[in-house]
């Protein structure tokens, strides 16, 4: 119903409404109708009530309403109220029901689910409970297959080492044997040598008497026919005075000219003067020299004395189980006993050390840092040599010569002189020795290395004989000379190169067989330079020092096929640069020594090589890898390469584990480490195919300059390790990029595809 009661309230005398519809709309009245009803409704009302208005009647507002049909929406708007009420009531009721309903829900939901719980724990201890008892079946399986498998494992090695002794002893003992004959073979000839000595004493001294009886007689005869003829000579005499005197006027003149003209040489020698230099380097191969006495028979005795040496630590390895089943083992082994050797032993193991497929990685690097030396010679002992190898003398040529050497390795040793110019030289002497048991040492070498490969399999004597018949040419200090001199003219030939990489100038008119002669660098070993210069910065000259170094070596290999074959780090020294430098520019010149090993590609084989190396970047998409993956596998295979990617990645990435063979696919690349990792961990098993299926087909050359790049790698190993200033800096990567860019400046190189 209608509130009057509010509408008598809002119509009271003491407010009474105000005219206009606007302003009733703000009194009670008009707040009760908006209130009730709708606005236009409460307007229309309102208009109403305002047109039947009089003045202080609030009564006749509410007669109005209650007698007029205007009051029904007003009645109608409460009515609705009243129902929106109950509504609101009953819907309420409803969402308690509801909400009870789901509590009760939601509490038999939470019961299911605690149940749930129980038997979900109840499995899982279940379900443990079996795996335990399956994993300890298992464990308990596992452990007599592992039991089994050591007994065959311990059968099979032990089996293995009984043959690999029995086999080596056979060796030992053959060699043994050998040498027990070779030894009663010269003890025979010996003997017979001084039979026929002897008997040809004894026919000597016959000969001798008879000839003494026949000249008595022919003295007798003579001293009567003087008799006769000294009358006649006495007349003759004055005559004969004459032409005499006259024949030794003659053969003074000539003596005194000649005496002249050696002194002229001789002062141009002193003087190292350009004329008398190159006339040493014409007569440098006319001139042949004596062999040195005493060398053949001290060679002997020493070169004995080091076999004997050399094969008792070969019995020893032979009879260890290392020797015959670990590469690994075997090659530390022969390096230990380089070591001890020294001499041609340190040599050839540096030779040794450009074989990466040959020996585990560790082991080359034991290789490479072997140092060639030797326990000095005397100065009694090298200053005949000396003298006779020097044209006027030693006091003649030089201010002073020092007797103490300043290194000495297993060819030759270097004392420091001071010439009468005033210049400071190197005098590189060959040893006394050496020439007589280079034969001895190398054969001895040859054989342990022999037994390495009977043992693992793995071919190496077919590169080493070759690269000892090469050394032996280092006996012969002219050979040297004219490398060196020919290392130096291309040096200055080359932009690239000038400045930054030095030979030491080769002082000729000194230098013979057995001795060499050369401008005294003053520096130190590449190795050593942190320490010696007080300038050094790892981050402006480790790169730089590199980069000079390995840009020579491509140069050399691919545009000439001629190259230094030995580059270790003894061999590399460092002194500061004589010219200018820009700021920053590395301060410091590479200076390269002993270039008595030199080796030649011939010029099919330098074409083949750059290319090769030319197909090293990566490929621009996979048609291009497709096909040089093709021309790689040809190449290779006419040098009798069985495994490619693992060629690349031992012999021209240097062994690196990071780098990848651009040609082959993921699984190649994949394969040949594991090849790799698996051949060095003796996991026979999965080694793929040989690296070498023909070694008859590979040019030792070509093997050499394909491992010249291990040379220095320790030494860039040993100047970045640690080194924050070169992190990210891979000397392996800059030196892969550095070899294809000259491979493809290579004259003649086939474009790769």
């Amino acid at each position: 119903m209608f509130d009057f009661e509010n509408l008598e309230e809002a119509s009271s005398p003491a407010k009474p409404p105000e005219l206009g519809v606007e302003s009733a709309k703000d009194n009670a009245v008009g707040r009760l109708c908006r209130s009730k009803l709708g606005e236009q409704e409460a307007d229309e009302l309102l208009g109403q009530l305002l047109r039947l208005h009089r003045p202080n009647d609030h009564a006749g507002y509410l007669a109005v309403i209650a007698d007029s049909n205007l009051g029904e929406p007003l009645k109608e708007a409460a009515r609705a109220k009243q129902q929106e009420e109950e509504n609101q009531a009953r819907i309420k009721a409803e969402v308690e029901a509801r909400a009870k309903e789901a509590e009760e829900q939601r509490k038999a939901e939470e019961e299911e689910k605690a149940k749930a719980a129980a038997r979900a724990k109840q499995q899982e201890e279940e379900e443990q409970a079996r795996m335990k008892a399956e994993e300890e079946t298992r464990a308990k399986e596992a452990e007599e297959q592992r039991k089994a498998e050591e007994e065959e494992k311990e059968r099979r090695a032990k089996q293995q080492e009984e043959e690999n002794q029995a086999r080596i002893k056979a060796e030992v003992e053959a060699r043994a044997k050998e040498a027990e004959e070779q030894r009663k073979a010269e003890e025979e000839e010996k003997a017979k040598a001084a039979a026929r000595a002897k008997q040809q004493e004894e026919e000597e001294q016959a000969r001798m008497k008879a000839e003494e009886e026949t000249r008595a007689k022919e003295a007798e005869e003579q001293r009567k026919a003087e008799e006769e003829e000294k009358g006649k000579a006495a007349a003759d005499a004055e005559h004969a005075d004459d032409v005499q005197a006259k024949a030794d006027a003659e053969a003074e003149a000539r003596e005194q000219q000649r005496m002249q003209q050696e002194a002229a040489v001789l002062r141009g020698i002193i003087t190292g003067s350009p004329g008398a230099r190159e006339e040493a380097r014409k007569q440098r191969w006319v001139v042949e020299e004596d062999a040195d006495s005493g060398d053949e028979a001290l060679g002997v005795l020493s070169s004995l004395g080091r076999s004997m040496s050399t094969w008792a630590s070969v019995v020893a390895i032979g009879f260890s189980f290392t020797m015959s089943s670990n590469p690994m083992e075997a090659g530390r082994q022969i390096a230990n006993m380089c070591r001890r050797q020294g001499g041609i032993y340190v040599k050839a193991a540096q030779t040794a050390s450009s074989m990466e497929f040959a020996f585990p990685h560790e082991v080359l690097e034991e290789f490479q840092s072997l140092q060639d030396s030797a326990d000095p010679q005397s100065w009694s002992e090298v200053e005949s040599r000396v003298r006779k190898h020097t044209p006027g003398g030693i006091d003649a040529m030089y201010e002073s010569f020092s007797e103490e050497p300043i290194n000495a390795a297993s060819i030759a040793q270097v004392h420091v002189a001071t010439r009468k110019t005033g210049e400071k030289v190197a005098a590189k002497i060959l040893r006394r020795n050496i020439a007589a048991s280079f034969d001895r040492d190398v054969k001895d070498y040859l054989g342990l290395l022999g037994m390495y490969e009977s043992a693992t399999g793995t071919p190496v004597k077919w590169m080493m004989e070759w690269a000892m018949e090469e050394l032996k040419k280092e006996l012969d200090f002219r050979w040297e000379a004219d490398l060196q001199e020919e290392c130096q003219r291309f040096v200055d030939s080359k932009k690239e190169l000038r400045g930054r990489l030095a030979v030491p100038i080769l002082h000729a008119e000194l230098c013979s067989r057995r001795l060499l002669v050369m401008e005294y660098i003053d520096g130190c070993k590449l190795i050593k330079a942190p320490e010696h210069f007080d300038d050094w910065d790892y981050a402006r000259d480790v790169p730089a020092i590199h980069e000079a170094l390995e840009t020579w070596h491509a140069m050399q290999l691919f545009l000439t096929g001629h190259f230094h074959g030995d580059p270790h780090p003894g061999n590399v020294l460092l002194r500061r640069r004589p010219d200018k430098q820009r700021p920053g520019q590395c301060p410091f010149q590479v200076v390269i020594i002993d270039h008595g090993g030199y080796y030649s590609l011939d010029d099919d084989t330098r074409k083949l090589y750059a290319e090769v190396w030319s197909m090293m970047d990566e490929p621009k998409n996979d048609a291009q890898k497709t096909a040089r993956r093709d021309r790689l596998k040809e190449i290779m295979a006419g040098w009798g390469i069985g495994h490619t990617s693992r060629f690349v990645l031992e012999q021209m990435f240097n062994g690196h584990f990071g780098s990848a063979d651009p040609t082959a696919s993921i699984t190649e690349n994949g394969e040949a480490r594991r090849h790799r990792w698996n051949w060095m961990h003796q996991k026979r098993d999965d080694l793929g195919p040989p690296v070498f299926a023909d070694t008859g087909k590979m040019p030792p050359a070509l093997m050499k300059a394909f491992g010249v790049g291990n040379f220095t790698r320790s030494a860039w190993t040993l100047l970045s390790k640690g080194r924050k200033e070169l992190r990210g800096w891979d000397f392996c990567k800059v030196r892969v990029g550095i070899m294809i860019h000259w491979a493809k400046q290579s004259p003649g190189v086939r474009r790769s595809p």
